[in-house]
């Protein structure tokens, strides 16, 4: 299968017209949302495509052959790593970036994380996040720096580009100046008491650090896994204590547990948006300014 998928991939990289594709990087990115990050930096200067496809989750997503053989015609792969990528660990995929001798830059090792005192049993595997949690993002100030790790990183591989890496990257972290402006006057208006999370998984550590919140419940704790009647009881007292009145969910975990919930408790439901994509919202500054509203409607005193 991964014969086949390779020789798939190479025909198609073969197809196009040289000024298309031999004469730009090729760049490919773990999760959609860091390769919307790197296109804005990189634009027309290379070709940037996600391994995890935008509605997928990345915590269960399994590389396809098809993933594994198009690493040959990388110049670069870049990733969060701090164990968000399940994928990566698996053999073939590993043996694909060591026998092409794909380039690799880790991002996790370029930032400072944020420790969580928690491990994650997915049954088969574990995820210690003590060593840190990946979902930097979730915080605009980590883009930033990321936005300028990726421009030394291109400008590296094409110095010819050098100049236009670093305008684009200028231009996006003006574009980033906008979006922290919007989202510190849209979070504003919810009151700090208000200021308490219930949310599908645990991925708001540095959202919550940088605005002032609270995550005070998780429906799941797994993703991928259902929650055990324990941990739902335990949910229970959590929104009962606190007075919860709105738990988020998010598009690309299906919701039964917290559909059920809400019904029980009569609760309302919002959406957040953490680590994918939807046809709706489909870039990282989109993102951000939909988990802001979405946590304006939701929040304020007006909407309870």
């Amino acid at each position: 299968m991964l014969l086949l998928a390779l020789a798939s991939v190479m025909s198609a990289c073969g197809s196009g017209s040289g000024a298309d594709t031999a004469d730009k990087l090729q760049i490919a990115v773990s999760i959609p949302i860091l390769a919307d990050v790197v296109r804005g930096v990189a634009a027309e200067s290379a070709t940037v495509w996600s391994v995890v496809p935008a509605t997928r989750d990345v915590h269960t997503y399994e590389a396809r052959p098809s993933d594994i053989a198009r690493l040959a015609s990388a110049d670069l792969y870049i990733e969060i790593s701090a164990n968000l990528e399940r994928f990566t660990e698996a053999g073939a995929w590993r043996r694909a970036l060591d026998e092409a001798k794909t380039r690799r830059l880790v991002l996790a090792g370029r930032l400072e994380l944020i420790a969580v005192d928690r491990v994650i049993d997915h049954g088969d595997h574990v995820h210690d996040l003590r060593g840190g949690d990946p979902h930097v993002w979730l915080d605009p100030a980590y883009v930033r720096q990321i936005v300028a790790i990726v421009r030394d990183e291109l400008a590296l591989l094409d110095p010819e580009h050098k100049l236009q890496f670093a305008d684009r990257a200028d231009r996006y972290l003006a574009e980033l100046t906008d979006l922290e402006e919007e989202l510190d006057a849209g979070i504003a208006q919810i009151p700090a008491s208000d200021r308490r999370l219930v949310v599908f998984h645990d991925a708001y550590t540095y959202f919550a650090r940088r605005y002032k919140f609270e995550v005070i419940g998780l429906v799941i704790r797994s993703p991928g896994a259902e929650p055990s009647a324990l941990e739902i009881a335990e949910l229970v007292d959590v929104i009962k204590q606190a007075n919860v009145r709105v738990v988020f969910r998010e598009p690309q975990f299906k919701a039964r547990v917290l559909d059920q919930l809400a019904a029980d408790l009569d609760l309302r439901v919002g959406e957040l948006m953490t680590d994918t994509f939807t046809d709706e919202v489909g870039t990282y500054l989109e993102l951000m300014r939909f988990n802001m509203r979405s946590l304006v409607v939701h929040l304020t005193t007006t909407a309870s």
